[in-house]
């Protein structure tokens, strides 16, 4: 005689009830969108007005900008009439959709440990992770390509090099010392500055922030006026232990938009819905498309019996425009991003 036949069925703890899959959905760090989301309400106060009036995609919206200008000086009054006209310009933020995705099987989960709830909120943070991967890649393009080609600090105390200050390994202590003079001989401000580097930028700031009046060295004195941010998207220029980018606060700026079926909260005759839906991790508003259709889904994970079974789709997308303060000639004037190499040596 044996009781096996009765015994029980392995068991499987809840999935809700446990945190061992953590850090298969962990997030990086998103430094350089960050810096530009942050900067955003100071480089364009006006930034919500002006995506508001982006009422099609086909509209254009546009900022106005006044050229810089230098007057000519004299040393005698006269009584001739003097003439002296500005030059006004327009910026036209270029805009690009960013779209992804994700689709759900109601009735797989009856016949399944991991409830739909679950699964759905999974698949939101997977979908925010990879937005928030795009767009810190797409951030880190446009400040890159936006670095001052001239400073007047070159050589004084760093050498600029492909449009990027290096400074020598010995150099790293006092960097963000020098960092608001290098600013101030562009003319620009040597606080409020924000920082975007990579990751082990970091480390520095923590090494020498932590060394106060009780060390034979001093230097927390040189942390004052700066924001740190830190991105694995930025790219460590070769020979360097880091890389990292300095603009004065006003001078990075990040739009989105979406789409008007969206904004309206449309919906179609076959079973399409629009929505605006807002992602936390991202921080701003998108547009939804959720649309459900009969599908044969039995081929797939959820098995015999679904041949003609209800399919979700959740289809998330918005417009982003990266944009860096206005600068009529970089080859001529400094642009406020400014680009540092930290070399190993």
């Amino acid at each position: 005689m044996s009781i096996a036949a009765t015994r029980l069925d392995e068991y499987r703890l809840e999935y809700d009830r446990s945190e061992f899959d953590a850090w298969e959905h962990k997030l990086s760090n998103y430094g350089v969108l960050a810096a530009y989301q942050k900067d955003t309400p100071v480089t364009i106060p006006g930034y919500a007005d002006l995506v508001a009036n982006r009422t099609a995609e086909v509209r254009d919206v546009t900022i106005p900008v006044i050229q810089r200008t230098t007057l000519t000086t004299a040393g005698t009054r006269t009584c001739s009439a003097l003439t002296h006209e500005l030059t006004s310009a327009y910026v036209t933020p270029t805009w690009t959709t960013l779209k992804t995705g994700f689709n759900m099987t109601p009735a797989e989960h009856q016949n399944n440990q991991l409830k739909y709830q679950d699964v759905f909120n999974k698949k939101m943070f997977h979908m925010q992770r990879t937005f928030a991967a795009a767009l810190d890649t797409l951030a880190y393009t446009n400040i890159n390509a936006n670095i001052s080609q001239v400073v007047a600090a070159d050589g004084n105390p760093y050498d600029l090099t492909t449009n990027a200050l290096v400074v020598a390994a010995a150099d790293n202590e006092l960097l963000f010392n020098e960092l608001g003079a290098i600013m101030e001989q562009d003319d620009f401000p040597g606080i409020g500055i924000n920082v975007v580097g990579s990751p082990r930028i970091s480390s520095l700031v923590r090494e020498y922030s932590a060394q106060g009046a009780g060390n034979n060295a001093n230097r927390v004195f040189q942390f004052g006026g700066y924001d740190f941010f830190y991105s694995n998207r930025v790219t460590v220029a070769a020979a360097s232990r880091d890389t990292m980018f300095a603009a004065p606060e006003g001078s990075l700026a990040f739009l989105t938009w979406v789409d008007p079926d969206a904004r309206a909260n449309h919906r179609s005759t076959d079973g399409k819905e629009w929505s605006v839906a807002n992602l936390p991790i991202l921080g701003f508003d998108v547009g939804l498309l959720y649309q459900s259709t009969c599908a044969d889904k039995s081929s797939g994970s959820s098995g015999t019996g679904l041949e003609a079974t209800l399919s979700e789709s959740f289809h998330f997308s918005f417009d982003y425009s990266f944009n860096t303060a206005y600068n009529v000639d970089n080859t001529s004037y400094a642009s406020p991003i400014h680009k540092f190499n930290l070399t190993t040596a």
